[in-house]
């Protein structure tokens, strides 16, 4: 699978949004590479395995260890981005340890089936202010090929899809040359 940056908001988007979008677009597998493939005419791809023959590519995340675990890699902004689905609807996602709860929009929350039933409401303390959310445990979630159970979420208007403490305390996280790893306890 290859995606092209240049469908993405005429090119409005920063370089390193358009790799988390872009890079969270593509399935998570077991035993899976993901490449950043740059061109000589500058044009960059993102896909699965081997970039062609004359262009630059870069390892953008790794899933060699098996089920349960995967690598991250930082992308040039030092992000570590992944994707996280629930009810079967996969979105990009970028790690926040400093996030209390994994953050979905309103606009995403509705194409995951997350808007019926109950919530908890919350003002939630975000890089930009304070906010009303509405919170909910979902039964499962996964973190790239990370199955978890139980999380709490916190669905809130225009947010960026974050994952936060109430997924990662769930798992092991350990970070070295530019890498992330996330496994199951």
């Amino acid at each position: 699978m290859t995606i092209h940056p240049n469908s993405l908001a005429n090119g409005v988007l920063s370089a390193s949004l358009v790799s988390l979008l872009l890079f969270n677009a593509l399935p998570a597998h077991a035993d899976s590479t993901i490449q950043k493939c740059t061109a000589p005419d500058g044009k960059v791809t993102y896909q699965q395995d081997v970039c062609p023959g004359s262009t630059q590519s870069r390892t953008v995340a790794k899933n060699p260890i098996g089920p349960g675990n995967v690598i991250l890699v930082a992308n040039s902004a030092n992000h570590y981005t992944t994707t996280v689905t629930i009810n079967g609807v996969s979105a990009p996602a970028m790690i926040d340890t400093g996030a209390t709860y994994v953050a979905i929009s309103t606009d995403l929350a509705q194409k995951m089936h997350l808007l019926e039933g109950e919530f908890q409401p919350r003002l939630i303390n975000t890089a930009n202010g304070m906010v009303r959310a509405a919170n909910k445990v979902v039964p499962i979630l996964k973190i790239a090929n990370i199955e978890l159970y139980n999380v709490e979420i916190s669905i809130t208007p225009n947010v960026p899809t974050l994952i936060g403490m109430s997924a990662l305390s769930q798992l092991s996280i350990s970070t070295a040359s530019g890498n992330m790893t996330l496994s199951k306890r």
